[in-house]
């Protein structure tokens, strides 16, 4: 089996660290898997510190012109050819109808193309790409039931062209340092505070603003109590959050991670110094990353109920459920965990037990190899009967 997974991007951002992490885990499970990206980036960068071959199939760069589109799903084809793949697997939109090109247009034998949909809050629903969903794709793949009920009740794709493999970590780099570093000194905040961290990129819809007002619910009954906004973000966005920040009674208790970052600490010892993490947002890759990763350091977590996030966490069990949009809500799910501390210690670390057990991404590449060999018509080992040598 010879996989050719194909992202038309650069940065090591959005499906990005998925589609990297998906392919050198397959490798390690004996596919013979390569990636095909922008060259010249951050995610070029990373998928060769990750061992992960690079072939460059055809150009993935946004050239939408005629002889660019021509050029490129050419390309794809020959290499497709020469390189003797049996499946393609693309990660984003632009990869993916670029494949069908190839496959339609160019190809002398087709080969099945698989899409993982990493981006889950919408979907195109055309004439168009239906037919590239349900036609040419041999399989969609969505990281949540949520996101495969959303896909097939938009009209998109047929309920048998998509099926429900759910992301990993990979624990082999996802790790705290030993010893860790004092975090709190270096983002100023007092050790024995309560630190609460709201872990996402700051955007627009991203719900900070609801955060900081579940955040103001708590100040008064907890003094203790500090935020911090665990992300990157855009200039206009930030800023206008710190103004926000500004005008209440609590600025003072408030931190932005990003005002550190020159200080380099990893990102895994950010989220194991809070001693609550909130996520609010399944973000751009669709599996919430960032809720399993707080989960997997046994960070009590407080999750919005939407998304894949109520399929990671049980509320009360493995964490507590929120309304992303109520910072009543928010507040209330905070307030239950931090009222008993041993049982946010346990529901913490049955967190840590599930997602190690079941969200690693050694089960998600046997799991999407299993069913590459299904749609391949591969037929499992043959089974000894009685008698038989």
């Amino acid at each position: 089996m010879k996989v050719l997974h194909l992202i038309s991007r650069y940065r090591w951002t959005g499906s990005a660290e998925p589609a990297v992490s998906l392919c050198a885990f397959q490798a390690k499970a004996g596919a013979d898997a390569y990636l095909c990206c922008i060259p010249g980036g951050s995610l070029e960068r990373e998928a060769q510190a990750r061992g992960v071959r690079l072939v460059q199939a055809a150009d993935l760069g946004r050239n939408y012109t005629p002889w660019g589109i021509l050029a490129a799903a050419g390309s794809l084809a020959r290499c497709v050819e020469r390189e003797r793949i049996t499946l393609l697997h693309a990660h984003t939109q632009h990869d993916h109808w670029l494949a069908a090109m190839a496959q339609t247009f160019f190809a002398k034998t087709n080969v099945p193309l698989f899409r993982t949909l990493h981006e889950t809050r919408r979907i195109r629903v055309g004439r168009v790409w239906r037919r590239i969903f349900n036609h040419y794709t041999a399989m969609n793949v969505a990281p949540s039931r949520s996101a495969t009920d959303f896909f097939t009740s938009s009209g998109a794709i047929l309920p048998e062209k998509v099926r429900t493999l759910y992301g990993g970590l990979d624990f082999s780099r996802f790790r705290v340092s030993v010893p860790p570093p004092n975090i709190r000194e270096a983002w100023g905040v007092p050790k024995d505070a309560l630190l609460i961290a709201h872990l996402s990129h700051i955007g627009p819809d991203r719900r900070q603003r609801q955060m900081l007002e579940a955040f103001a619910l708590l100040a008064d009954e907890y003094p203790r109590a500090w935020l911090v906004f665990l992300g990157q973000g855009n200039k206009a966005t930030v800023s206008e959050l710190r103004e926000c920040v500004q005008s209440s009674s609590f600025a003072a208790r408030v931190v932005f991670s990003k005002d550190h970052s020159e200080k380099g600490i990893s990102w895994p010892d950010q989220v194991a110094a809070a001693d609550r993490v909130v996520v609010l947002a399944v973000g751009s890759e669709g599996s919430s990353r960032g809720a399993m990763e707080a989960m997997a350091l046994a960070r009590p977590l407080i999750g919005a109920r939407l998304g894949v996030l109520p399929e990671l966490v049980e509320d009360g069990k493995t964490g507590w459920l929120a309304d992303p949009e109520s910072p009543l809500s928010i507040a209330g799910a905070l307030r239950t965990s931090l009222a008993a501390p041993e049982i946010a210690a346990r529901v913490g670390g049955a967190a840590a037990a599930l997602i190690r057990a079941r969200f690693r991404c050694e089960r998600q590449a046997e799991e999407t190899i299993a069913l590459y060999r299904e749609v391949l018509g591969e037929a499992a080992p043959p089974v000894r009967q009685a008698g038989s040598r």
